[in-house]
């Protein structure tokens, strides 16, 4: 419980400003979205490069094969693509909702 003793007494004073409080969210949003890009594009990266050196392995007339390990790393793009377009999404929402009122 001591580690969330801090949050805890900023919170129960009750005499944040809005706008402090916004500020640190904003902080805090961005600082989690680009750990998570971070991550995310290692991620990717050491799966492209895991296809590329099974790609690689095969021989020209394991056409099956290759088309596989090809599709595959399509298909990687394709999850990459629909993170990124809910994480877009995701920060957008405010902005629908308030268009939409």
């Amino acid at each position: 419980m001591e580690k969330y003793k801090v949050a805890a007494e900023k919170m129960l004073k009750g005499n944040t400003h809005p706008d402090l409080i916004a500020k640190e969210a904003l902080v805090r949003a961005q600082f989690s979205s680009q750990q998570r890009e971070s991550f995310f594009n290692e991620a990717y990266g050491e799966l492209l490069v895991q296809y590329f050196t099974a790609w690689l392995g095969t021989d020209p007339h394991e056409v099956k094969t290759r088309e596989f390990i090809y599709n595959s790393a399509l298909s990687l793009g394709d999850v990459k693509q629909k993170l990124i377009n809910f994480e877009t999404y995701g920060k957008n929402v405010p902005y629908i909702e308030d268009n939409t009122q």
